[in-house]
């Protein structure tokens, strides 16, 4: 069954009115011109085709690229995006927004996950990269959320988390410093639903007794909890998101493209698009349901 989530995080903010009407004639192919839009709809989908670039070649108008005897697959699943966006009653300035957001290849970021908590295959052809915080009430609701992408797309997901404290949290680093000591002993992730699942009970006696709880072995946890090498590890998370322009939490990437969640709805088909669009481009296969 496919999953829907309904969470209202997107922010519409931005205004605008659709291309000109006035527009020049489509060189789109008749073929990938979606029969369901109106026919203002279309002058504008046949507008945004000739002003975009082409994910594939940036030399290339994204109509050119889907006429073209070489169009590659992103050309075609940009002009699908392009229509669902339209569909979806998105401004002009959104549509452009998203587009960019979504196909702009100057915007893939490295991230460097070695050594981080994951969940699913470590080749895995979609790795979402989540930054958080412990007392973020958000990151505590999209916790089951990203659990359960895992498992709808095992084994073609990775999910992989980073802490991101938020200095006016009280016991952001703290939980953050007690994450890492309970990944060195291979039980990060039951630490972190304990600590989501509990958010209002951060302080150090509620981390302790969650970890002993887990039966960590206590004496090392506490050690590690102190470390100067786990506020070092926590840190360079931190930094990281800075480099990355991360703003708040949560924050993703999606095989390092920041997915905008003022731009996409984390809560509905957006996001789940979004990853099957980028398990067909990695694997060449379409997403099989």
């Amino acid at each position: 069954m496919r999953v829907r989530w309904l969470i209202p995080w997107l922010a519409i903010f931005a205004c605008g009115g659709p291309p000109s009407a006035t527009t020049p004639s489509s060189s789109t192919p008749a073929t990938e011109r979606p029969s369901d839009l109106t026919s203002d709809e279309l002058r504008s989908y046949d507008a945004y085709l000739e002003r975009f670039r082409s994910p594939c070649d940036n030399n290339q108008s994204l109509a050119s690229c889907l006429s073209s005897a070489r169009s590659c697959s992103s050309c075609r699943a940009a002009a699908q995006f392009v229509a669902r966006s339209i569909r979806s009653g998105y401004t002009a300035k959104q549509v452009q927004a998203r587009y960019q957001a979504r196909f702009d290849p100057a915007l893939v970021q490295i991230i460097d996950v070695r050594g981080a908590p994951s969940l699913g295959p470590d080749d895995a052809p979609v790795t979402i990269v989540e930054f958080a915080d412990f007392q973020c009430p958000f990151c505590a609701v999209s916790a089951p959320l990203l659990d359960a992408l895992v498992e709808l797309y095992t084994p073609h997901l990775r999910l992989v988390f980073k802490d991101f404290p938020i200095k006016y949290h009280p016991n952001a680093l703290s939980t953050a410093q007690a994450g890492v000591a309970a990944h060195n002993q291979g039980k990060f992730w039951q630490l972190h639903h304990l600590m989501f699942a509990n958010r209002e009970q951060l302080d150090p006696p509620d981390i302790e007794r969650y970890a002993r709880s887990l039966n960590l072995d206590m004496q090392r946890f506490v050690s590690d909890w102190e470390s100067a090498a786990t506020t070092q590890r926590v840190d360079a998370d931190y930094q990281e998101g800075i480099r990355l322009n991360v703003r708040g939490t949560p924050s993703f990437f999606i095989n390092g493209r920041s997915f905008d969640i003022e731009l996409f709805d984390f809560g509905g088909e957006d996001l789940l698009a979004w990853i099957e669009l980028e398990i067909e481009l990695t694997t060449g296969k379409p997403y099989q349901k």
